[in-house]
């Protein structure tokens, strides 16, 4: 989270096109003919997949280190799996049964968001 940024001495740029250019994805753009849910949900899945990767490197680098920021990257790296499960669920690619969540609170991140 934001805070952690600053409990490391780091910052976030108040330009949030600067914020985006220095993430480990690409911009993810919607595809001119939105008429045809696959190929949106095909765009959702590909920028899932990025994120769960910069989250996965970011628990690599951080795992026996820094325990807190490799708690809260975890916690949002199964945020992402599951997303990501959720859109691969939508195009048939992988099994049914992941939308079990029940209510807005997240299991994973809400001990962050206290």
């Amino acid at each position: 989270s934001g805070s952690r940024i600053y409990e490391l001495d780091g910052k976030l740029p108040r330009d949030m096109k600067e914020f985006h250019d220095i993430s480990a994805c690409p911009p993810a753009y919607l595809p001119e003919e939105t008429q045809d849910v696959n190929v949106l949900l095909k765009v959702l899945v590909k920028a899932e997949r990025c994120a769960v990767r910069g989250y996965t490197h970011i628990c690599n680098l951080t795992a026996g280190k820094d325990h807190r920021t490799y708690d809260l990257s975890l916690s949002i790296l199964h945020e992402e799996i599951e997303h990501e499960s959720w859109f691969s669920e939508f195009l048939g690619e992988g099994p049914s049964g992941h939308f079990l969540r029940r209510g807005a609170t997240s299991p994973f991140v809400s001990k962050f968001l206290r």
